[in-house]
Formats: structure tokens, C-alpha cells, sequence
């Protein structure tokens, strides 16, 4: 005898696209081979990325070996037991798959088999528009028009003179979605509804029948039933198949005495309700899919903004050797570096712009731009840092603002440092000697007015400064301990201080990842 599956299905998420395939047969594979049986023609899908089987536990994924591996909820897994509603992404296609089980609890063929050889010609006539119901669900995907649809059929159902849909996933924010006459006019107002059963409902997640305020106990104290001359009134709060939150509610009243619902009636009206429920669930599920696309989007839009202003080579100078590198956080920042030639040597930067995102690593790239134009021109450091001050105050109001250092070095190792806020640059005299510099002025961006400073030095032959971001100095470790600028002292002084502070940094984290992005801008002078 064939082995038969409790039924299941996929929302497949690509973008803006959406799609839903039943799990069948079992076996279920998915790749990207024309065979599979969920064909993904996606470069990033293995051409036999994953497959979905059945046992007496229920569903579960497998990854097949694929090259970028599978996400279930967000966490790498060979193997995983599925949930309704559990997200599997497939590697770094952007392709989402939203898991769902179908019930038979509330669909036509249940109610069918339910009351078979039990239900009078008015029952029979309540199953008929259950089925029509459902039938307009499943040929709708707008969520109006499938709310609308609901509260049409419910009110044939009931006799109510009207009914009202609402969505929100508490009491609290339960929000008007859309209301019907009896005889289908739209309604905008719910000021005259029992508001207490509307709450009393999605507080405590039971149906209320009140089928006559006159001898019903549930309407007692119900001030609002009496003030709006309210008969008779039915909330349903909407829960989804798939989890036990509240979506929202369906409510119906009427002025005037309906017949009340029997089993068979209430059981079909749950049923439109839940259909409905269901719908509405996908309809968020696909919503947040594509929010999250979208941010998705903005990031890598971001980290091309931040590997854009960062140089592809640095430029050489007589006696002196550069070296550079950052490392982004999970998070895109607004970190960056640059080496700017100008007419007596150059100047090297390192700068953090605060937050991360979009907004971080567009102003990075303007800030960027702007100093490399003053210093172009021929301004000097503290001018060109408070030019990019007045910018700042001026057109964010202190919303964002930048911590930076900047070298200008000169021939023969004259060097002036402007420090704007940002941690303290690193001296390595050529006596091994390390050096933390005093702290500077204010971040750039805060103060309108505020004057920025430079500091003389001259590096000897052999010394070495060292400009970081305090993504490096602030990584941390299981128990939230930071590594610091005194734990690297001999990383700094080595022959290759960058690979150095980055892999000591590595292991004091453990496997933490970086909270903020990482930079560094190392100059060696040379004998």
C-alpha cells in the first residue's frame, strides 16, 4: 500500500515574486537542475541543493552538500526538523522558503465528512457558502479583497447586519481594516461596536456568541450593547494555522434578534475565519520576506558605497612603506581609509562615521570626497577637517557625526596629526618603544564652532604610526572583555602589524563577531 504524507507546501520568496509549491511527492528535492522537484534556475542554488522527507516526527530538510549551505531561521544547519513557518534561506541565493503544514481541520472536505447524513437543507446551504467562500479565497491574492470576502460570507451566514474586520496582533494595536453593511455598503466607522467584546476577545482568544442581549449572560454590564441598541454580536479573533498569535478579529452585530448559530453553523463560521487567517498570515509572511529583501538590498548597496571609497592600492613615497586594511563588521559601518598625495608628501586618514547602514556609509563617502577636494586644493589639515565640521553641523544638526585621525607627512618625517575624536594614534619610536598620543578635539560634526588643533611630531628612521578604528580596540570577548591597545604591543611592533593585530584580535574574540567595522592605516619610515 503507498505510504501516505500529511500535506504540506512552500511560500518560495524571490524578490518580489512569490509562489506556493505543495511538498509532493516525498522525497521532495530542490535545486537547481531542470529534474528537481523545485527547479531553482538561480546561479547561487547547488544544482542538488536540499531535499525534504517525512517521518513519523514530520517534516525535515537536508542539505545535499550544497556549495552555500542552508538557513533555517537564520542558523546554518545540515539537517533541521521543520515548523510551520520556519524560514529556510539557500545559501546566498536571497531565495526564501516559507514552510507551511495544511490542516484538514476547517477545510470543506472536513466539514463535509463531519456532518455527512447529519445536516438539514439550511445546514447544507451553510457548507455551500463555506465552499464559496473558500473558492473566492483561493482565487484572490489581494488581502482586501480577501478580509472583504470574509466578512461578506459571514453575514449571509449569521443574518448580522454587519461586520467589521480587524487586524493587530494585541488588544492594543487591533486597527479598523474594513467594514460591510448587510447589503454591501462599505463602512469606515466603528465608533458604535461593543468595544469591550472586541477586547475581551483578542485578550482572551475565546469566540463570543451573544445571540440575544436581553436573556444572554455575556452581555450583562455590556454598556456599550445598550447605548448602540445592539442585539446581538459575534467576535472571532483570526489566528493563523501555523502559530497561536492573534492577527486580528472578525466582529458582527445586529440591531435586531438572529437566530442562533447551532454547532454546524458556528463551526463553518470558524472555518471562513480561519481560511481567512490563514490568508492573512501568508499575506505578512510574504510582507516581511520582502522588508527583509530590502534591507538586504540597502546593505549591499552600502558595503559597494564602502569598498568604493576605499583605494585599491596605495600609492608609494620615497622612505616611507604604507599599509592598510578593514574588515566589516556583520553590520555594513562607515569606516574608511585613504592616502591622499598632495604637493609635499601626503596625507593618510582613518575615520568612523557613527551608526551603520545606508546612512553611515554614504556620508563616509561624502566626507571622503570633501577632504580629498580641500586637500587637492592646497587647505590646510585643520582646515580641511573644520570645513568638513561646518558641513556637518550644518546640514545633519548633529544627527551623525565622524571620529577621524589624519597624518599629514611631509619629506624627511615632519608630520602633523589632527585628531577629531577619534582614538589615539599609536607611536612605534625605533627603539621599540610604544607610544599611545594624548587624545585630540571633539568628534567632527557635533560643534559648530569647534576649532581643531594639530600636533607636531618627527619621525625618526624606523618609526611607525599606526591609525585604527576602535572596531579593533573594542572587540570583545565571550564575557564582554575588550582587547585594547596595551594587548598588542608586540603585534604592532612585528613585521607585519596588520596581519598581526588582526589575527591576535581574532583569537582574544573566540568566535564573537566584530560589533563595528575594523580599520588600519599603518606608516613605516625607512632608513
Amino acid at each position: 500500500m503507498e505510504k501516505t504524507y500529511p500535506k504540506a507546501r512552500l511560500i518560495v520568496c524571490e524578490g518580489t515574486h512569490t509562489r506556493t509549491v505543495p511538498i509532493d511527492p516525498v522525497p521532495f528535492t530542490i535545486g537547481r537542475l531542470e529534474d528537481r522537484d523545485l527547479s531553482i534556475p538561480n546561479p547561487k542554488v547547488s544544482r542538488e541543493h536540499a531535499l525534504i522527507d517525512c517521518d513519523a516526527e514530520g517534516y525535515a530538510i537536508h542539505d545535499l552538500g550544497s556549495s552555500h549551505g542552508i538557513l533555517v531561521n537564520g542558523v546554518r544547519a545540515d539537517h533541521a526538523n521543520l515548523k510551520p513557518g520556519d524560514r529556510i534561506e539557500l545559501g546566498k541565493s536571497g531565495i526564501v522558503l516559507i514552510y507551511k503544514e495544511e490542516h484538514e481541520d476547517s477545510s470543506a472536505r472536513a466539514l463535509l465528512s463531519r456532518f455527512a447524513g447529519d445536516t438539514s437543507g439550511s445546514e447544507l446551504e451553510k457548507l455551500s457558502l463555506f465552499l464559496q467562500a473558500a473558492q473566492s479565497f483561493n482565487s484572490t491574492r489581494v488581502l482586501h479583497d480577501v478580509l472583504n470576502t470574509m466578512i461578506e460570507y459571514t453575514l449571509r451566514l449569521t443574518g448580522a447586519e454587519r461586520g467589521f474586520v480587524f487586524l493587530g496582533d494585541s488588544p492594543a494595536t487591533l486597527r479598523l481594516e474594513g467594514g460591510l453593511s448587510k447589503e454591501g455598503t462599505p463602512l469606515d466607522d466603528d465608533s458604535k461596536i461593543s468595544r469591550s467584546i472586541v477586547r475581551d476577545a483578542a485578550t482572551s482568544g475565546q469566540e463570543y456568541f451573544i445571540g440575544d442581549a436581553t436573556g444572554d449572560g455575556l452581555a450583562v454590564g455590556r454598556q456599550s450593547m445598550v447605548l448602540h441598541d445592539l442585539m446581538s454580536v459575534i467576535a472571532i479573533p483570526l489566528r493563523g494555522r501555523s502559530s497561536d498569535r492573534l492577527l486580528g478579529l472578525l466582529y458582527l452585530d445586529s440591531r435586531l434578534r438572529t437566530s442562533t448559530l447551532n454547532r454546524v453553523g458556528r463551526d463553518i463560521l470558524h472555518a471562513i475565519a480561519t481560511e481567512a487567517a490563514n490568508l492573512v498570515e501568508n499575506a505578512r509572511m510574504v510582507q516581511a520576506e520582502r522588508a527583509a529583501d530590502l534591507v538586504r538590498n540597502e546593505l549591499a548597496i552600502a558595503a559597494s558605497i564602502q569598498q568604493s571609497i576605499i583605494p585599491a592600492h596605495l600609492p608609494t613615497f620615497p622612505n616611507t612603506r604604507l599599509m592598510a586594511k578593514t574588515v566589516s563588521c556583520t553590520e555594513v559601518g562607515g569606516d574608511f581609509y585613504d592616502v591622499i598625495p598632495v604637493e609635499d608628501g601626503f596625507v593618510g586618514i582613518v575615520a568612523d562615521v557613527s551608526g551603520k547602514g545606508m546612512s553611515a556609509a554614504l556620508l563616509a563617502s561624502i566626507i571622503q570626497g570633501m577632504m580629498y577636494a580641500q586637500l587637492k586644493s592646497g587647505a590646510s589639515l585643520t582646515d580641511t577637517v573644520a570645513t568638513v565640521n561646518a558641513f556637518l553641523c550644518s546640514r545633519v544638526s548633529g544627527q551623525k557625526y565622524v571620529t577621524l585621525a589624519a597624518v599629514h607627512y611631509r619629506s624627511g618625517g615632519a608630520i602633523e596629526i589632527v585628531n577629531g575624536g577619534h582614538i589615539p594614534p599609536v607611536l612605534i619610536h625605533a627603539d621599540g618603544r610604544v607610544e599611545s598620543l594624548l587624545d585630540g578635539d571633539v568628534p567632527v560634526g557635533l560643534l559648530g564652532g569647534a576649532t581643531f588643533h594639530s600636533i607636531p611630531l618627527n619621525l625618526s628612521p624606523g618609526a611607525r604610526l599606526v591609525l585604527m578604528s576602535d572596531g579593533v580596540t573594542e572587540a570583545e570577548d565571550p564575557e564582554g572583555n575588550q582587547f585594547v591597545t596595551t594587548d598588542m604591543a608586540s603585534d604592532l611592533a612585528s613585521a607585519d602589524p596588520i596581519h598581526a593585530v588582526f589575527a591576535s584580535m581574532h583569537r582574544f574574540a573566540q568566535g564573537v563577531p566584530p560589533a563595528d567595522d575594523c580599520t588600519m592605516l599603518v606608516i613605516d619610515t625607512i632608513a
